[in-house]
């Protein structure tokens, strides 16, 4: 895609909004962080976070704090919804959203045209604000962060990096057209999404890869070197990154969080996430060091 240098006659300013998009016969929702500062003539980097099964997009603002990290940086927050079975017509579980991530999640698995909708939803949010086309990046946990890496597989021409949490990749083929920065985060004591991987989810979904064979794979996308380097430690997170690849800047990274459940880290507040790592601060240093070329 382009890049987006200047921007004309759009009049959304700062605030929180949530707005829909029809696609696939369907309306889908989002909701959208517009931080105090911004100039609706200049290109502003913007981060999409995709919830969890059975969650919202509500809810992971706030498990995140992204909209707060964002009033600071000043970059745009992007929160879209997943489906449910009704919607889906698969069903009546009203509150089991999810993304179609390859190898998680029902109902949306194999069923929901999900990257479409992000496309459209990106097309729509061009239209309503300026948005940085090199500096859009994807985050997601769990079902969110499979779909996340499923969006590196097949939407490297927009997204420069991505940063899933507690969700391996678990699309199959993964031809990205470019390299694409990867930092995972994930705890070693996760029993909803293994660290070691599995096939735990029954008709949920499949057999997925561990995070360790995650981030090996996109080094070997990226060109990078065998060998990594730690890059962060505290406490019990420690961050090792393949470096050497091509460019320089598709670094691959592993944050480990020893003993860790299936949470985010940097808040306590949900499965006792680690406070010795702040994943949302994390990517966040990451993307911003990492445009599209």
């Amino acid at each position: 895609m382009p890049e987006r240098t200047t921007c004309t006659g759009l009049t959304v300013g700062p605030g929180t909004y949530d707005w829909t998009v029809e696609h696939g016969g369907r309306t889908r929702a989002y909701r959208v962080h517009v931080p105090p500062g911004y100039d609706a003539t200049r290109p502003t980097p913007a981060v999409l976070a995709f919830h969890g099964l059975g969650s919202s997009e509500r809810q992971l603002e706030s498990l995140t704090g992204l909209s707060t990290l964002a009033d600071t940086e000043g970059f745009l927050a992007v929160y879209p919804r997943g489906l449910n079975a009704p919607e889906l017509g698969l069903g009546t579980s009203p509150d089991l959203r999810s993304w179609n991530g390859g190898a998680c999640c029902y109902p949306a698995r194999g069923v929901a045209d999900d990257v479409g909708f992000v496309d459209a939803l990106l097309a729509h949010l061009d239209t309503r604000v300026c948005v940085d086309t090199r500096r859009t990046f994807a985050m997601g946990f769990s079902n969110g962060g499979f779909f996340t890496y499923r969006l590196a597989c097949e939407r490297a021409s927009r997204f420069a990096a991505v940063a899933p949490v507690a969700g391996p990749e678990g699309t199959s083929p993964c031809t990205p057209s470019r390299p694409v920065p990867v930092l995972h985060f994930h705890g070693t004591a996760d029993a909803v999404v293994y660290y070691a991987g599995g096939n735990n989810f029954g008709s949920f979904g499949s057999a997925y890869p561990s995070a360790e064979e995650s981030v090996r794979r996109w080094a070997g996308r990226n060109g990078c070197g065998s060998g990594t380097v730690q890059t962060y430690q505290q406490g019990d997170s420690t961050c090792t990154a393949y470096t050497g690849c091509t460019p320089a800047s598709a670094t691959v990274s592993l944050c480990t969080v020893q003993g860790g459940r299936h949470a985010w880290p940097g808040y306590a507040g949900f499965n006792n996430g680690t406070l010795d790592l702040k994943a949302t601060r994390e990517a966040w240093k990451f993307f911003k060091e990492r445009p599209r070329p």
